[in-house]
């Protein structure tokens, strides 16, 4: 129910994004607990045969006139790909960096320091953060490769 003090915040106004295709794992139970929230799309895969697993952006689309985005993938290992996106919806879309959530299920340290240093203000929300990369990239103990499931 209702709660004092917090406000419910105008859905016309907010996309929930996801940065396909692991990031639509979490975009399907924001769309369960907001039916009505409009979908973004965002297509970056990482380049497993560079050393540094750079990303490469292959597509976006928004609704138009959005203002909040909330930034769904559910893992943070570099920071490479989530950068990318907020690169993307800063430039492309003009979203204010302060008026991004990016939600995840499990990062790093790395991944977290890299995205806090290019975009201070987007708030990160996480389930949990793991020990640290491995010299692939990958996440430790993590899940592996998320897009893979």
């Amino acid at each position: 129910g209702p709660c004092p003090g917090v406000e419910t915040m105008d859905m016309s106004t907010a996309c929930a994004v996801s940065i396909v295709r692991s990031g639509d794992a979490l975009l399907e139970s924001v769309r369960l607990l907001v039916p009505e929230i409009s979908v973004g799309k965002i297509l970056i895969q990482r380049d497993e045969s560079h050393p540094e697993k750079i990303p490469k952006l292959f597509y976006s689309k928004l609704p138009k006139e959005k203002k909040y985005i909330l930034l769904c993938d559910p893992m943070l290992a570099t920071g490479g790909s989530a950068i990318m996106a907020i690169d993307c919806l800063t430039t492309k879309y003009q979203i204010d960096s302060r008026n991004i959530i990016f939600a995840n299920m499990i990062c790093c340290p790395e991944g977290l320091r890299a995205l806090h240093k290019s975009y201070p203000q987007v708030k990160i929300v996480t389930a949990m953060v793991d020990s640290h990369l491995n010299e692939q990239k990958f996440i430790v103990p993590g899940l592996g490769d998320y897009g893979d499931r």
